[in-house]
Order: structure tokens, then sequence, then C-alpha cells
């Protein structure tokens, strides 16, 4: 009597074995071959799923030229708020200057917004780090505080219809395949 209770659980129990490891496996599977491409998209933007329109400004650059957002419709636009005291601002500016070169030509846009900074400053720390982008002055943090930005960098992009459709908060490295693509995806979704 107790041989075959034995047989029984010990199938049972085999049984289960081979339930779940073939469960594994069809999840394993499953997730290969899945489109993961908005995952490796993201990596770290929270994008909308209603886009915002993007509030128009005007701010001054380092040349004292008045910038306006409005002017920059039709085109991607990245607006990124940094400070040069701020530590991870200095790591991401040179790779967010080769995603500039990257895709300057294809319409994207950079308006890098100095968050509380003045123009001797800026003017200094754009000089240091060879960047080619235009950056606007907001000293009075009156655009910063329209964007609520309440930590820095933070990061916002804008499609080609002037909506806000992610946003990114601290630094990153723009100078990798997930950023490239996720750009090209900005495009792309434009068309």
């Amino acid at each position: 009597m107790i041989l075959p209770i034995r047989r029984k659980a010990c199938l049972v129990i085999f049984s289960s074995i081979v339930v779940s490891l073939c469960l594994i496996v069809t999840i394993f599977i499953t997730y290969s071959l899945a489109d993961t491409s908005k995952y490796a998209l993201n990596f770290g933007v929270q994008e909308y799923t209603v886009p915002a329109d993007a509030k128009d400004f005007t701010l001054k650059d380092i040349n004292n030229r008045n910038i306006s957002l409005k002017n920059f419709r039709g085109k991607i636009v990245i607006l990124n708020f940094w400070a040069t005291w701020c530590g991870p601002c200095r790591q991401e500016m040179p790779s967010m200057e080769r995603l500039h070169q990257q895709f300057k030509d294809r319409g994207l846009v950079i308006l890098a917004i100095a968050s509380g900074d003045d123009t001797k400053s800026v003017n200094s720390f754009i000089t240091k780090y060879n960047l080619t982008f235009p950056a606007l002055i907001d000293k009075d943090l009156e655009v910063t505080d329209i964007y609520k930005v309440w930590a820095l960098p933070t990061t916002y992009f804008i499609n080609s219809k002037g909506q806000i459709i992610g946003v990114a908060q601290g630094s990153r490295d723009w100078n990798t395949k997930e950023a490239t693509q996720y750009i090209t995806s900005i495009f792309k979704a434009s068309i």
C-alpha cells in the first residue's frame, strides 16, 4: 500500500516539475521573441501617453540674442535644464554634444537652459566643453519654474508639433545605442 502512494506522489512531483519547466521555457521563448524595442528605446524616459503642449518662452542666449521655443516648431527639440555647478550636468554635456552632431542635419534642436546661472559662467562652461548647441540663460528660473523642473539635469522631448512627449530626470549618456534609437523613434513618429 505504501508503494503505490509513493509512486503517485513521485508522479505528481515529476509532472509538476515538467509543467514548471515547460512554462519557464515558454516564458523565455515568448520574451525572447517579443518586441522589446519600446523598452530599449525608453532608457529611463518617462513617455507621455497624451502629449502636452510645450509652453512657449523666450530667453537670451550667451550672445544676448532672444531665442523663442516657437521658432523651432516643425523640428524635434530637446530642452535640457542644467546648471554650471551641477556635476551630473557636466558629465552628460559632452555626450549631448555628440548627439547634437549626429542629428542636427536631420533637424534636431537642443536648447540647453542654464537654470539660475549668469551669462559669464555659462559662456565659460560652453567654451570649456566645446558645446555648439544654443545655451539659454534662465537666471531668474522663470522657464525652469514653468516646466516644473525640480532636479538637474532634466530633459524634455518635444515633437515637431510642439508637444512634450517625454521627460528624463537625471543625467544620461546620450552617446549610446539606446539614445540614438530613442531619438530616431521620435523622428519616425513625426513623419
